[in-house]
């Protein structure tokens, strides 16, 4: 007995179950960023940092990105990093004075209470993984519906 289904149709469903992976693990380093970003706040050295520089970066029409430049002191010492936050449409501008939470052992590695943090982290990557998976699923599904090719 032959199978209904061509191999065709077994690679894009084997392309929806990829797709489904990668939303899943986007999801799931979302929790661990953020889990990161709470642990760095609960325990991490308090001070204040100034924001010397602001970029925005429009993503799609309902979300944009925001990356902010602060000076802060650690132990005598100033640092300028950058601190990004994943999907945010805050409204922060030059000279503002935020609340950083520094960590003790490293202090290039910082965040803020309202989800901020030094970019070691990579908080674009679970949007970026997520999305690519529903653009893999999304087409694989069209794809299948359109039956198989003619030539």
């Amino acid at each position: 007995m032959a199978s209904p289904f061509g191999r065709r149709e077994v690679k894009l469903v084997l392309w929806v179950a990829l797709g489904t992976l990668l939303v899943a693990g986007g999801m799931l380093l979302t929790v661990r960023l953020n889990q990161a970003i709470d642990e760095r706040v609960r325990v991490g050295a308090e001070t204040t940092g100034h924001v010397v520089h602001v970029d925005r970066f429009r993503i799609s029409r309902s979300f944009a990105a925001t990356r902010l430049t602060v000076d802060y002191t650690f132990d005598g010492v100033r640092h300028r990093e950058r601190f990004s936050s994943e999907l945010d449409e805050s409204e922060f501008r030059v000279g503002e004075v935020l609340d950083v939470r520094v960590d003790r052992t490293d202090p290039t590695r910082a965040a803020t209470p309202d989800g901020y943090a030094t970019e070691d982290l990579l908080l674009q990557a679970p949007t970026v993984l997520a999305s690519l998976g529903l653009a893999v699923i999304v087409i694989s599904l069209a794809l299948i519906r359109t039956g198989p090719r003619r030539d």
